[in-house]
């Protein structure tokens, strides 16, 4: 069996997903563009090549020619035969799901859609916003909020994740318990139902790893790019270096490649047993720049510390279309690879199975 057959074979584990849902809206280009894009519903969003490549792929898929044909036979599909095929057609028997959003998603209604195992990983940030609105002090919300986590990661939960990095970034302090609680009282008193206190999340933060690491599961964090409210500056990685030798017991997860911050996660996990690194979101999002990602990545970092995940979310186009794009491009940087001689075809096999499967079957313990 060649290499591209090899990675062509591989059932995925997605180890960073969200829920796909029906639409509720009708379907404008625009609208269907912003499924395809961290910026928002616009002109513009439909003239990333992302974008085209996914109206290319569909009109090969539907049989149609045009953009509106494609939109107009997305709203007429039957959403949960369509997207249980798209999953087939990529080929997962995996996925780890960030309950934190869509509102109210879980692996019960996610499994509507797929015939793959989903296993749920808990969003940090989301559980605290509701426990600090119920506390009256800082020793009962984070009382209630350990119990909370560790309920989680040893009931059905295979990790935990974190997205500091949306809210204030990685540049993740160490702050005392009685600085938090001043953070608390702080937060309380002008509560809007969203927790951007630097101190308080950075608490949280070491309380999350902690737990993590004592109860044998990973932590995810984003990094990189995604959402406009995080920051392009301080979603590097390299902030996360005191945070990450703090917690040597604590498996680490690096989510989106760290994009743009590439060669530094590669870096990162190359040096740190405990850092993971996934290269979700930005494979499929940088199209043509995939290869250079997987490159860039292979540069330093052990073969055994890469993931694959879609981040796919609300479209379950967007999980097939990362499934092609990481198939397509590993298999040619692996070949490039041999025919330079750099790597034997026999570990270049090796390396498929560790990105696509094995090292998150080995990390999260499945």
């Amino acid at each position: 069996m060649s290499v591209r057959e090899t990675v062509e074979s591989i059932q995925l584990v997605d180890n960073h997903a969200h829920e796909v849902r029906p639409f509720s809206e009708d379907l404008t280009p625009e609208r269907f563009a912003s499924y395809f894009t961290e910026g928002p519903e616009s002109y513009h969003a439909r003239h990333t090549i992302h974008y085209r490549n996914a109206i290319d792929v569909l009109s090969e898929y539907f049989g149609v020619n045009s953009e509106q044909e494609v939109l107009d036979r997305r709203a007429d599909v039957d959403f949960e035969a369509f997207s249980r095929d798209l999953f087939e057609r990529a080929n997962v028997s995996h996925i780890l799901q960030d309950t934190g959003t869509p509102p109210d998603s879980s692996p019960d209604s996610f499994r509507r859609y797929t015939d793959a195992e989903v296993s749920p990983i808990l969003r940090v940030e989301t559980e605290m916003e509701p426990l600090i609105e119920a506390s009256d002090d800082f020793s009962t919300f984070v009382s209630e909020l350990r119990d909370l986590l560790v309920d989680a990661v040893q009931g059905p939960c295979v990790g935990l994740k974190s997205i500091v990095a949306y809210r204030t970034g990685l540049n993740i302090s160490e702050p005392s318990r009685a600085e938090a609680a001043t953070a608390f009282d702080e937060v309380k008193a002008d509560w809007t139902g969203r927790i951007e206190h630097p101190v308080l999340l950075d608490y949280t933060a070491h309380l999350a790893a902690e737990i993590a690491g004592k109860n044998d599961v990973p932590i995810q964090f984003h990094s990189g790019f995604g959402d406009a409210d995080a920051h392009p500056r301080y979603v590097d990685p390299g902030y996360m270096w005191a945070f990450m030798n703090r917690h040597p017991e604590t498996d680490i997860v690096l989510l989106h490649a760290s994009y743009p911050y590439t060669r530094t996660a590669g870096y990162i996990v190359s040096v740190l047993e405990n850092v993971y690194l996934d290269l979700g979101m930005t494979i499929p999002f940088v199209q043509h720049g995939t290869h250079g990602v997987i490159r860039q990545v292979l540069e330093l970092a052990p073969s055994t510390k890469l993931l694959y995940s879609s981040d796919g979310f609300y479209v379950p186009e967007w999980h097939y279309l990362a499934a092609k794009r990481i198939r397509a491009d590993l298999a040619d940087v692996l070949e490039n690879l041999i025919e330079a001689g750099f790597l034997r075809e026999a570990y270049a096999e090796t390396i498929a199975r560790n990105v696509l499967r094995e090292n998150a079957r080995r990390v999260y313990r499945l």
